[in-house]
C-alpha cells in the first residue's frame, strides 16, 4: 500500500526596491511557492514501518545546491528545502524531469561542492544501509510538483537483525569476512549515486530499531553456500556465532538471537580481558596473532593495510596499489594517513572492541621493558618464538609469546620457525610504499619493508 501525502513548501521570494529610472527597470522572473504531492511506500524495510523523524533526501537532477527533505513525524510527511529556498523557477529549462531520493537510518550532514552532494555523519560516510530510488521520472504544473516513490535497497545488500541491543547497540561493532561495508557517498547533479565501499570483513556499526540493532553491508558472494563466523564486539566481550554452509541472499533480513543468549548454536561469548596479558605497559598485548587459536599457532599473514589473508602477496593483489607494480597508491600516499584506519586494521577488522594493531612506538616500548628470550620447542610444542617478559615492577611474572611464524612473499612462506615478522600500523610516510615493521630472532630489530609482504599481527588493547 501506499499513502499520498500532500507537501506544501511555502517558497517566498523576497523583493528589495530601490529607485532607478523606470526605463531601466526590467521584468524578472519571481518564484512561485511549489507544492510537493509525493507518494512514499509504507515501509522501509522487511521489518519496519517508517519512524518518527525518519527523512528522504530528494534531489532534482540538474538541480545544483537545491533539494527537498521529507520528513516523518510518525503519521505525515513533512518539507522543507535544503541549500536554499526551492522556487518554481529552479525547474525551468531542466529538460528530462528525473529525481534522486535517499534515506539514511542516522541524522546525515549534507554538503554541496563538486557538482555533487556529499553525506557524512559525524565526520565519516554511514556504513549501513541506504534506500534510495533513482531516475524517477516526475512532473511540474505551473507550482505543481508530482512523483511517486518506492525506497529500495541497493544490489546485493543484507541487514543483519541483532535482538535486544537497541539501547546499546552504540557500544557494538559486528564483522564477517563475507560482508563488505558500503556507504552512500554523494550524488550528483546527474543522478549519479558514488558509493564508498570498505574491504569485505571491516566492522560495521549498528543502528538501532524498536527491539534490537540493525546491521548492513554487500554480500560477497550471495545465494552461494559458504561458511560464515559472525562477530559482534564490545570493548568487555567478543560474541562469535558460526552457521556452515549457510546460503544468504540478497535483499533479505536476518535475524540473529540477543547477546545474552549463549551456548549451543547461539553466541559463543568470550571476554576481551581473557585475550590479553598486562606487562604494566601503555597497551595491553594480545596472547596470540591474529587468525590464531593459541599462544604457539601462527596464525594469518596479512599485506599492509589489509584485512584478509590471501594466497598471493603481490603488488598485483594489493588493494590500495593501482598501478600493481608499487608506484601508485590510492589511500596511505604518504601525504593522507600515516596509520593505518580502524578499517584497514586486520586486529580491528577481526576481534573489534579495544583491539587493534600496534603503533612502531608501542613495539619500541615493548622491548625496552622487557625480558627478550629466544625459545626453541616452546613448552615442548615444537614451537620456535621469542619469549617476552615483563621488568616493569608487579609485572615480572607476565609474558608474551612471539613465534616465529616467518613471512610471505608472493605464494611462498620464508623463515617459519627461524625468524618472525611483524607489522607495526605506522606507515614509512616519505617512502609510502613501504610500512614500519619489527623483526624477531634473538631480539627485536626495527626497520621498513614492502608493504605487500604477509606478515604477522599482534593486537594490542587500549
Amino acid at each position: 500500500m501506499k499513502r499520498v501525502f500532500m507537501l506544501v513548501l511555502l517558497a517566498v521570494g523576497l523583493i528589495s526596491c530601490t529607485q532607478e529610472p523606470l526605463d531601466s527597470i526590467k521584468e524578472e522572473s519571481i518564484g512561485k511557492p511549489m507544492t510537493f504531492n509525493i507518494s512514499v511506500a509504507d515501509t522501509k524495510a522487511a521489518k519496519t514501518d517508517w519512524a518518527n523523524t525518519d527523512k528522504i533526501y530528494v534531489f532534482f537532477n540538474g538541480l545544483a545546491t537545491k533539494y527537498l527533505i521529507l520528513e516523518y513525524d510518525g503519521s505525515a510527511w513533512t518539507n522543507t528545502s535544503g541549500g536554499g529556498t526551492l522556487l518554481s523557477t529552479d525547474f525551468d529549462g531542466l529538460g528530462v524531469k528525473t529525481l534522486t531520493a535517499v534515506h539514511f537510518p542516522v541524522e546525515v550532514d549534507v554538503a554541496y561542492a563538486d557538482s555533487k552532494f556529499s553525506f557524512t555523519s559525524g565526520g565519516k560516510p554511514v556504513y549501513n544501509y541506504y534506500l534510495y530510488e533513482t531516475g524517477k521520472a516526475y512532473t511540474v504544473d505551473g507550482a505543481n510538483v508530482t512523483a511517486t516513490l518506492a525506497m529500495g535497497k541497493p544490489a546485493g545488500f543484507t541487514q543483519i537483525h541483532i535482538a535486544g541491543i537497541d539501547a546499546s547497540v552504540a557500544d557494538y561493532t559486528f564483522g564477517c569476512s563475507l560482508i563488505r561495508p558500503v556507504a552512500c557517498a554523494s550524488v550528483g547533479t546527474d543522478g549519479t549515486i558514488t558509493e564508498d565501499v570498505l574491504q569485505a570483513g571491516a566492522r560495521l556499526s549498528g543502528v538501532a530499531d524498536a527491539d534490537g540493532g540493525i546491521f548492513a553491508g554487500r554480500l560477497t558472494s550471495p545465494d552461494v553456500a559458504a561458511n560464515y563466523i559472525f562477530t559482534l564486539a564490545s570493548d568487555d566481550n567478543i560474541y562469535t556465532l558460526t552457521r556452515d554452509s549457510k546460503t544468504l541472499t540478497a535483499g533479505k533480513m536476518y535475524n540473529f538471537p540477543s547477546p545474552s543468549v549463549t551456548g549451543g548454536s547461539n553466541w559463543a561469548v568470550t571476554a576481551a580481558s581473557d585475550l590479553y596479558v598486562d606487562l604494566g605497559l601503555s597497551v595491553k598485548w594480545a596472547k596470540c596473532n591474529v587468525g590464531a587459536s593459541s599462544a604457539t599457532d601462527y596464525g594469518n599473514y596479512y599485506a599492509w593495510a589489509e584485512i584478509q589473508p590471501k594466497s598471493n602477496y603481490d603488488w598485483s593483489t594489493n588493494i590500495y596499489n593501482p598501478s600493481g607494480d608499487g608506484s601508485t597508491f590510492t589511500r596511505y600516499t604518504g601525504s593522507d594517513y600515516s596509520a593505518l584506519l580502524p578499517e584497514d586494521d586486520a586486529a580491528y577488522s577481526t576481534m573489534g572492541g579495544t583491539f587493534r594493531s600496534p603503533t612502531n612506538a608501542e613495539w619500541v616500548e615493548l622491548r625496552d621493558n622487557c625480558n627478550l628470550s629466544k625459545q626453541t620447542n616452546y613448552n615442548g610444542t615444537g614451537i620456535n618464538g621469542l619469549l617476552v617478559t615483563s621488568r616493569k615492577v608487579g609485572y615480572t611474572d607476565k609474558s608474551i609469546f612471539l613465534p616465529f611464524a616467518g613471512n610471505y612473499g608472493g605464494e611462498t612462506l620464508s623463515n617459519a620457525s627461524k625468524t618472525g615478522a611483524y607489522w607495526s600500523s605506522s606507515l614509512k610516510t616519505d617512502e609510502p610504499a613501504n610500512a614500519l615493521y619489527v623483526s624477531i630472532g634473538n631480539s627485536m630489530d626495527f626497520s621498513y619493508i614492502v608493504r605487500l609482504v604477509g606478515l604477522s599481527v599482534r593486537p594490542v588493547s587500549d
